[in-house]
């Protein structure tokens, strides 16, 4: 039953993997910079002197400031020190890049999806593995052997795997579906990308 559980991990491993392996393949003086704004974001939401805390987030932001982590430290230590409208402006900035990141996590998840749909229509074998797997779900579902937590589960997993054969079969009636999704999140990425550089010139400016 597990074969095709493993299989959808394995895919996700590929894809952080994949991430991480760019960033371990980054120049050594940038990996000694990630590193640096590790430390230093850490001692800005972790310091207990709202100062020294202060500090230690305007060093992170000057090493990354499209971090959410320092703009919070940074709320939370100038309000600490009293001073609100400074922490208004370092609010709106921390609420500005969350909105980035939420906003790139859709296309990331239908990217996804896409590397996995790929596989299916490459593989008869991960196909049939699909197929084999909701039938298999689905009698343990019915055999009424499951506790009801461990039905909650299933059911959850099985819902899943429905909507990933669902995808997979009007992918195989339109295969062209997997190029236009890819074009479309690119595009979507890439629109995002820049409305968040331009509206983050706009918002310094203001500042």
């Amino acid at each position: 039953m597990k074969r095709f559980q493993v299989w959808l991990m394995a895919i996700a491993t590929m894809i952080i993997v994949g991430l991480s392996s760019f960033s371990w393949g980054m120049a050594t003086a940038q990996a000694q910079t990630t590193d640096e704004f590790t430390r230093v974001a850490e001692q800005c939401l972790t310091t207990s002197n709202a100062q020294a805390a202060l500090q230690a987030c305007d060093r992170a932001i000057a090493i990354n400031k499209e971090d959410a982590i320092p703009w919070y430290g940074k709320v939370k230590a100038l309000n600490a020190l009293g001073r609100n409208e400074q922490a208004d402006l370092a609010l709106q900035q921390f609420d500005f890049v969350g909105r980035y990141y939420s906003g790139m996590l859709r296309p990331i998840q239908l990217l996804q999806r896409r590397i996995l749909l790929s596989e299916l229509v490459a593989s008869r074998e991960r196909a049939t593995e699909l197929t084999t797997e909701i039938n298999q779900v689905q009698g343990q579902i019915n055999s009424g052997s499951l506790s009801t937590e461990e039905r909650a589960q299933a059911q959850d997993y099985l819902q899943r795997l429905q909507n990933i054969k669902e995808d997979y079969d009007q992918v195989q009636s339109n295969p062209q579906l997997l190029d236009q999704l890819e074009n479309n999140m690119i595009q979507a990425m890439i629109e995002l990308r820049k409305g968040f550089v331009e509206a983050n010139a706009r918002l310094n400016a203001g500042n």
